[in-house]
């Protein structure tokens, strides 16, 4: 009984001693990754860390580590899978929930990160960083509500982080509750200086409610913080409150002057107006203050020409009703754009009655274009119109 006892403790014995080396073997591999991570020798390192888990199949960290090099080697799919192995051993390592996450939306996956970051919560309900990148995601998604939500769980659990409060603002923009966004991006830039992105979503949510001057004012902030993503977001709002309008009427390259007043269509064109039902297409340039979507101005829905009638744009005919009054196309029959000078013809025919006595007020022609910048931006409800008298007249 004696000699058996005696087997029996020297079989464990080498049992113990031989997982003692494997786990030695393995600490020593995992060391020595560590150390080629840190001279940025990632292959090696790699291989390094495949040994470790080979040696060693529950060591966590050495899956981590593995992936890690992986991600800096380009390989985010094969990282991808080692992320996965490292969850499947230790689910408590939350970081590493959402940079699979950041794989899998690199990748073009978002509902396998979607997953894998709602896995990282239910395995730890205080997983902020799964939850504030869960929370931008959805976000992203159209997914508003959910995203606020979880943006508002942030909150709750480090009321003293900028981060969170910033989402929550992203979040209400995106619904339209710009009062709500202010006073929650407001503390985001309390708690966290120089907040470029809170800044910016600020300046959102004053454009919402079409406050340009405080729009204006987050501009000033973001150009004294002075990086090259403050300014990027600064030109971005300034644009956004800058929208294009129409810069000024080109005579000198127009058939049709609109400096004239009511007038006989024989005196515009003796040549042509000399016999009742003769046409001419005429054109009016206008140049625009900012580069236009050429596609938008060509657009002859976009333009709109119609006879003043109003205080600001004067009366046509002086406000005067006289049956030779030709009728005035409402649309272009043409408009064409040059990108270079940012010019715009505007065509339409006129066309002699039938008693051959017409008659045409230029100036009291209203021009109107209702499309967008090259941007997309529509236009300035100021500046979107043109006629004669408004320009012209000295009162």
């Amino acid at each position: 009984m004696a000699t058996s006892t005696s087997s029996a403790s020297s079989i464990f014995d080498i049992i113990a001693n031989q997982q003692n080396l494997r786990e030695n073997a393995a600490n020593t591999a995992l060391s020595n990754g560590i150390t080629l991570m840190q001279n940025k020798k990632y292959d090696r390192a790699a291989q390094a860390f495949k040994q470790a888990t080979a040696l060693k199949p529950d060591l966590a960290v050495g899956y981590t580590y593995q992936a890690d090099a992986l991600v800096r080697l380009g390989k985010k799919k094969e990282a991808a899978e080692v992320y996965k192995l490292a969850l499947k051993v230790d689910k408590t390592q939350d970081t590493v929930y959402t940079t699979l996450a950041g794989i899998y939306i690199d990748l073009g996956k978002k509902s396998e990160a979607e997953k894998v970051l709602k896995d990282g919560i239910k395995a730890n309900w205080q997983n902020t960083s799964a939850l504030y990148t869960l929370g931008h995601l959805q976000a992203q998604e159209g997914k508003y509500k959910e995203a606020e939500a979880n943006f508002r769980k942030v909150v709750r659990l480090e009321p003293r982080d900028g981060n969170g409060y910033y989402g929550l603002g992203m979040a209400l923009n995106d619904q339209g509750k710009y009062d709500e966004a202010i006073r929650q991006l407001n503390t985001a830039t309390t708690l966290k200086r120089d907040f470029t992105a809170a800044i910016s979503e600020l300046g959102q949510a004053y454009l919402g409610k079409g406050d340009k001057d405080k729009v204006q004012v987050q501009i000033d902030k973001l150009n004294k913080i002075g990086t090259s993503d403050a300014a990027l977001a600064a030109n971005n709002l300034t644009k956004q409150i800058t929208k294009p309008g129409l810069s000024y009427y080109n005579a000198t390259n127009s058939s049709l002057q609109l400096v004239l007043g009511p007038m006989a269509l024989s005196a515009l064109d003796p040549l042509t107006f000399n016999a009742a039902g003769a046409s001419k297409v005429v054109s009016v340039k206008f140049v625009f203050d900012s580069d236009m979507d050429p596609k938008s101005v060509t657009d002859i829905t976009k333009w709109s020409i119609t006879k003043a009638n109003s205080k600001q744009a004067g009366l046509y005919n002086n406000g005067l009703y006289d049956a030779r009054n030709i009728p005035i196309a409402s649309v272009p029959s043409r408009v064409s754009y040059d990108p270079t000078t940012r010019e715009a013809s505007v065509s339409f025919s006129i066309r002699q009655n039938a008693t051959n006595d017409g008659r045409i007020d230029p100036s009291h022609l209203v021009f109107k274009f209702s499309g967008v910048d090259a941007g997309g931006v529509a236009m300035d409800e100021d500046a979107n119109e043109f006629d004669g008298f408004k320009v012209y007249s000295p009162f």
